[in-house]
């Protein structure tokens, strides 16, 4: 049984929002208390207030920050428990009944995906990564494709990139945990057009030695400093933290240290006082929600932490 009775996190005292480690610190007990609240009133598996609540939560304490390590064992249990727990008839959608052995996992193949992408499945023992792993390859089809699930379907964008995106996920994650071949995708091709920085930023983390992927990433850094989640917008949260994923995770950013700078501080600069940046929705880009702030914000916090100075 998991309580959660507190958010886990603890700042250290005066920050800095001025800095990158002051904006990290505003942000966290946001995290920490919203992700404590999806998980013990929602009890809903989602990517977007359970993966990355906690793969933020890892970044943070293995960077030094305040965090309660014995409340994120607890709900990074709680996460891998879910994905491989059996869905349940629903009575109220008679039409709609799970498959023989369907798993939480099965319809949201994207969120395990980025559980075995995150830090915290370095922390997971080999048997729960095997049986993710499971759920991953079994969801492929003969084409090679990933049915897009949780969030994705209903995003703003192009269904193309949408089932790609579906794709680089799946893709990113065998490859990351991968102890046997793995089959070939439908993912990238050379020349193909991308709309959203999430798409960049896994193409540049499966394909990190590949010219056409920095270059495609960088180019649309806007005047700003940030990066916008789907081109011809304004910059976000979403869409820069992003970008600084895929330059940090591919060592990248030290190569860029004027482009990170200016992302940092483009996010440094539109946090809110209470901690989290307001986000548009992927699937309703002209409304911001509590699903959508908690997502930038995770976005932010997890990019400036793959970036974050090395301490002096």
């Amino acid at each position: 049984m998991f309580l959660f009775l507190s958010a886990g996190i603890v700042t250290a005292a005066d920050p800095q929002p001025d800095s990158v480690s002051g904006a990290i610190e505003n942000a966290l007990p946001y995290l920490g208390k919203e992700g404590a609240w999806w998980i013990t009133k929602k009890k809903c598996v989602s990517c977007h207030h359970t993966t990355f609540l906690v793969w933020a939560k890892e970044l943070a304490l293995a960077a030094d920050f305040s965090v309660d390590p014995a409340v994120l064992d607890e709900q990074r249990k709680w996460i891998w428990t879910s994905f491989l727990g059996k869905i349940k008839p629903n009575p109220k959608t008679p039409d709609v009944q799970p498959k023989p052995g369907e798993v939480n996992g099965d319809r949201n193949v994207e969120g395990v995906s980025q559980f075995l992408v995150s830090p915290s499945a370095n922390k997971a023992p080999d048997s729960i990564i095997e049986s993710l792993k499971k759920i991953v390859v079994s969801n492929q089809d003969k084409q090679g494709n990933w049915s897009p699930g949780g969030q994705l379907p209903q995003q703003d964008r192009p269904k193309v990139e949408i089932q790609w995106t579906s794709n680089q996920w799946a893709e990113l994650a065998l490859k990351s945990k991968a102890t046997e071949p793995i089959h070939p995708t439908h993912t990238w091709k050379e020349g193909v057009s991308s709309l959203t920085s999430e798409w960049q930023m896994l193409n540049l983390m499966l394909r990190p030695k590949n010219p056409h992927s920095l270059a495609n990433l960088l180019k649309r850094q806007n005047e700003d400093g940030g990066w916008s989640w789907i081109n011809d917008e304004p910059s976000d949260p979403s869409g820069t933290g992003q970008a600084l994923i895929a330059l940090g995770r591919t060592g990248n950013a030290k190569d860029h240290p004027e482009a990170v700078r200016r992302a940092q501080q483009f996010l440094i600069k539109s946090q809110t006082g209470d901690g989290y940046w307001e986000t548009k929705g992927t699937k309703d880009r002209d409304e911001t929600s509590r699903v959508s702030n908690f997502w930038g914000t995770s976005w932010a916090v997890i990019g400036l932490l793959e970036t974050l100075p090395p301490k002096k």
